[in-house]
């Protein structure tokens, strides 16, 4: 099949340029708009219904929240980014993160829009144009790295961390791993660790 995605996304936007492997833009445009406009002869294009949603359109919890939603029915994870507007902070990013974690999702990826370099989707073509500019060579900061209390701390933890039953989950290292539905499950992030008949 083409033009078909196992995700679970809104449509990026309903006319927009996608980067090729030879770095040149292809326009891209969304076939349920013309096909909306096709049965509906009186509607407009550039005012369409308000169930015409983009993904840009949508506020980043509203992703979150789609996502958990569906979720409830699904077994395995979802295809879903979260995408945010540019200039989303670090801290906004972690509450989105958070959101998806205690919403039960099993997986989650954000996207702050314009945070990379090239973009596979963009709404013009030209967004993606590389900058001739020589880079700056810019110092490297000094780390300090201090592990003596870490490694402390693990020896005097007697934690057994592994997939087996009565064990802490290796995943969010805080749960519990009990048998449940046949599959060796954590009770905290239910990550299912070992599955057997």
């Amino acid at each position: 099949m083409v033009g078909v995605s196992t995700g679970l996304e809104p449509y990026f936007s309903f006319s927009y340029f996608r980067s090729g492997r030879l770095g040149k833009f292809i326009e891209v445009k969304a076939d349920i708009v013309q096909e909306y406009l096709d049965g509906h002869p009186e509607a407009d294009s550039e005012n369409l219904p308000h169930w015409f949603i983009t993904a840009m359109e949508l506020e980043p919890e509203a992703h979150a929240d789609t996502q958990c939603v569906i979720q409830r029915w699904i077994d395995s994870s979802i295809s879903k980014t979260v995408n945010a507007p540019k200039g989303y902070s670090v801290e906004q990013v972690e509450k989105v993160y958070q959101r998806l974690y205690h919403g039960g999702a099993k997986g989650g990826t954000v996207y702050v829009d314009g945070s990379r370099d090239s973009q596979v989707l963009t709404l013009k073509a030209e967004e993606n144009s590389v900058d001739d500019k020589p880079l700056k060579k810019r110092k490297k900061p000094e780390s300090h790295v201090v592990l003596i209390d870490t490694i402390n701390d693990l020896r005097s933890t007697s934690v057994t961390i592994g997939s087996e039953v009565g064990d802490t989950c290796p995943v969010c290292r805080k749960g519990t791993v009990e048998e449940i539905g046949g599959c060796n499950t954590c009770t905290n992030c239910n990550a299912q660790l070992k599955c057997g008949l």
